[in-house]
């Protein structure tokens, strides 16, 4: 026991000793790197040109079979959005299977398929790999373009892009991506309701014929399959594919700023300013300095870790995150620094961000940020290796970019011999923070702020879809302003003196979701009297003599606004509501709101025209409720009417967006002239049909309606 005792004093004692002699301020002399074993690739080359890569897993009775297109096509120009529904065209039928029964086949099977603009991907248990190749092949050389299928996928986009007109982030990439790119450059191309009705049948069909070829594709082949076997199923059904030239298009060079320059884009009523900083980088895919830059950006703002999200978000609480992406591309590369904060604090986080980056110019990284760096990105690096579709497309990769052979090889080795003095020197090469787009989404409010940020002291504007305007404030339109349009407006509905002698409304109509009826009752009594009433009908759990089951009327919800207080019962439960929604439902007792908005913190704002359903339209941006609630509204030309609106509102941290259209515009009884649209056709989250059954004014509603 004694000898034990000595020998664990001596120990310590040793121990002690080489703490007292290790310098913490030298980075210790690096172990090895660990050998990467990658799986095997093996590789043929068809006779048509395509280039197949094989990667055997026989884990799982699996096989998927993958085409990447190496393609460079035209500009899209004003036909913007074109690429993306051949994407969809080619699996929405084929010449043999219509879109019905390529479907049923594909389920029948338990596969996927999916297409992309660039190559299509397929995957299915090994067993049912020929059906798989039969649909996929079927899809890939002989897909049966239709209009009636191009009218829906044209109509999907157009809501798609209405929900996304308001939406910040979305309203963020389009400027971002024609200021960083040139709308000449495909990557700066923004989509548009306009672009995509420019896009004809025709156009999709002379973009699958011309870049889907086999000369300028790579297929990787996954899964429980050898190379024997899989040269054979690839050339059995993709032996026929044609061959053909496929042109390559010179794009334009894109530019940094010579200057910082800061970009605004007004979103009426905003809480928040969502902000990119941005730049392009010629930083080509698989290039030595491709991996020091994604240690550097790892560094900036790659996660929670980064420097933007601790200075930003850890250090001042301006932001529930802060990030930064650069990334390598084999055309062009960009930087992009993305947050969001207060109004208030814009331009404090834009000016921290800046120190942030010139810091990484200026100063090496201390030796444990880049080893804590350099091991979580071995560590990401090796996971991906467990993935057999990381094999095959580092295979890809290798013969696409003419990269080194022993690339993925050696990067673990060459990641962790990467320096402080490395990192540092890629900053300076590629952080310019003197030459960005700030361009930031946000509150006009903030626009004074701003102006300090540019070495101008002046901003440019834009619209939500790139295009630069002279400034925030109201468009002229062919000589139309915002006041234009709504007093043609007000005229349309029967007129301001009509309007004004409407002291009381009562609305009543059917309300058709699904198979589901409901009554609506709508109440308004100027100035601040509100009340809304939703009643249905709902089974017992009886059975009459015909064996139907007995109905009950019940009240689903009522609300109830009586001036600065309301209340809300839904399903037999009451309870108050708070001071804001009491203020907003009020505002909305008051029928005259329209002719004085700015007493009720209602702002319009012309954005310009839009179609709609053949229909010029103005687009108008009308806001309520402190930003809370803003609808993106749409007023005929020709009629003055409002005859569409895209309705978004937050509700408990949730984003809820409601599209309506508006027709059959008819003279409410006793109203002096006044109109309404009596059939309202929502498309929102829960789709339904409003029909107004009956519409009377100035009927003098009792006040005991509006009991609380």
């Amino acid at each position: 026991m004694k000898k034990l005792f000595f020998s664990i004093i001596a120990l310590s004692v040793f121990a002690a000793s080489q703490a007292q002699t290790l310098d913490r301020s030298i980075r210790p002399k690096a172990g090895p790197a660990p050998e990467i074993k990658l799986g095997e690739a093996q590789s043929f080359t068809m006779p048509n040109g395509l280039k197949v890569f094989v990667v055997e897993n026989h884990k799982l009775p699996v096989v998927s079979y993958s085409v990447q297109l190496d393609i460079r096509p035209e500009p899209e120009g004003s036909k913007s959005g074109m690429s993306g529904m051949v994407a969809e065209l080619i699996t929405s039928g084929t010449k043999s299977r219509n879109k019905d029964k390529f479907n049923e086949e594909t389920d029948a099977i338990a596969a996927y398929i999916g297409a992309s603009s660039r190559g299509i991907f397929g995957q299915s248990l090994k067993k049912h790999q020929e059906k798989l190749l039969d649909l996929m092949s079927d899809a890939l050389m002989n897909a049966d373009f239709q209009q009636t299928e191009l009218d829906k996928i044209k109509k999907q986009t157009e809501s798609s892009l209405l929900t996304q007109q308001n939406e910040p982030d979305a309203m963020l990439n389009n400027v971002t991506s024609a200021l960083v790119y040139g709308k000449e450059h495909p990557y700066g191309e923004v989509t548009t309701d306009m672009t995509v009705k420019n896009v004809t049948l025709d156009d999709c069909k002379n973009y699958y014929k011309k870049y889907f070829r086999p000369n300028v594709g790579y297929m990787a082949v996954v899964g429980d399959i050898n190379l024997a076997e899989a040269k054979a199923m690839v050339e059995k059904y993709f032996g026929k594919w044609e061959q053909a030239e496929v042109p390559r298009t010179e794009y334009p060079p894109c530019y940094a700023p010579a200057a910082n320059e800061v970009d605004f884009v007004a979103r009426a009523g905003s809480v928040q300013s969502v902000i990119g900083i941005t730049y392009p980088i010629k930083l080509m895919i698989g290039t030595p300095d491709a991996m020091k830059v994604r240690v550097l950006n790892e560094i900036l703002g790659g996660s929670s870790q980064g420097r933007l999200f601790q200075n930003l978000r850890e250090t001042h609480a301006w932001t529930y995150g802060a990030y930064s992406n650069m990334n390598a591309d084999e055309i062009v590369g960009n930087f992009n620094a993305y947050i969001k904060c207060r109004n208030e604090v814009t331009d404090s986080a834009i000016t921290e961000t800046l120190k942030e980056m010139t810091a990484l110019r200026n100063t090496p990284v201390d030796q444990s940020t880049l080893q804590n760096t350099l091991n979580y990105l071995s560590g990401t690096f090796a996971l991906s290796l467990e993935s057999p579709q990381t094999i095959a497309q580092f295979a890809i990769n290798l013969e696409r970019y003419k990269m080194p052979k022993d690339y993925y090889i050696n990067y673990l080795k060459n990641l962790n011999a990467i320096t402080a003095t490395d990192v540092q020197s890629v900053a300076k090469k590629y952080i310019a923070p003197n030459n960005t787009h700030i361009v930031v989404v946000g509150n006009k409010s903030e626009i004074a702020k701003l102006k300090k940020l540019d070495p101008t002291g002046e901003l440019r504007y834009f619209d939500n879809y790139g295009n630069e305007i002279s400034s925030v404030e109201s468009k002229v339109i062919d000589g139309v302003s915002i006041d234009n349009v709504l007093a043609k407006y007000i005229e349309a509905i029967g007129g301001k003196q009509a309007i004004e002698s409407l002291k009381d409304m009562t609305v009543s109509a059917t309300r058709t979701e699904g198979r589901q009826e409901m009554s609506v009752t709508e109440m308004r009594v100027s100035p601040d009297k509100y009340k809304f009433e939703v009643n249905g009908e709902v089974p017992t759990g009886e059975m009459n003599s015909a064996n139907m089951p007995v109905m009950q009327r019940v009240n689903f919800q009522t609300l109830v606004i009586n001036g600065d207080k309301g209340i809300q019962e839904f399903q037999g439960e009451k309870m108050d509501l708070p001071k804001d929604l009491v203020e907003f439902y009020r505002n909305r007792g008051n029928i005259q709101a329209i002719l004085t908005p700015e007493k009720y913190n209602i702002s319009y704002s012309l954005l310009g025209t839009d179609d709609v359903d053949g229909k010029k339209a103005y687009n108008v941006e009308k806001g309520e409720d402190g930003g809370k609630k803003k609808t993106i509204q749409y007023y005929d030309v020709n009629t003055g009417l409002l005859i569409k609106e895209i309705i978004t509102t937050m509700e408990q941290g949730q984003q809820n967006i409601e599209i309506r259209m508006l027709s059959d515009y008819k003279e409410v009884k006793n109203g002096n002239g006044y109109k309404i649209p009596f059939t309202v056709d929502n498309f929102g989250n829960r789709p339904y049909k409003m029909t107004i059954n009956s519409a009377k004014a100035n009927s003098g509603i009792k006040e005991k309606e509006f009991k609380l």
